[in-house]
């Protein structure tokens, strides 16, 4: 019984992070949207920022706008990495150590992922 109240705890809270997120999103667009001009204007042109870059950039010219539709966004793709490793902490206390141990590599492919996806 404890364990459906763990597991029903955290599909509330991954429920709750997914509807903060997407509000977050959500408000940063509609902050940013202007009904003049072309709407797509800024997304003809692609350029290649890393992402620290651009973050610092709409940092200086304080736009809050996009700081909120990328605050959204790193919390929309951090959910299944905290979900992953409250479950190998989960897994590691009730001593099911092969579960643990698959999740704690499902946690090193994720961020050994996420670091070639910054570095390249």
């Amino acid at each position: 019984m404890k364990q459906d109240n763990l597991e029903i705890r955290i599909s509330c809270f991954l429920r709750f992070g997914v509807l903060l997120s997407g509000t977050l999103i959500f408000l940063g667009w509609i902050f940013k949207f202007r009904p003049t001009g072309n709407p797509y204007f800024n997304f003809q042109i692609y350029d290649r920022i890393p992402f620290s870059d651009l973050i610092f950039f709409y940092w200086d010219k304080k736009d809050w706008a996009m700081m909120i539709s990328y605050a959204g966004l790193i919390s929309l793709i951090s959910l299944p990495l905290v979900r992953v490793i409250v479950l190998s902490i989960l897994f590691f206390r009730q001593r099911e150590y092969n579960l643990a141990m698959i999740s704690f590599l499902v946690i090193l492919l994720l961020f050994l992922s996420m670091s070639m996806g910054l570095l390249l």
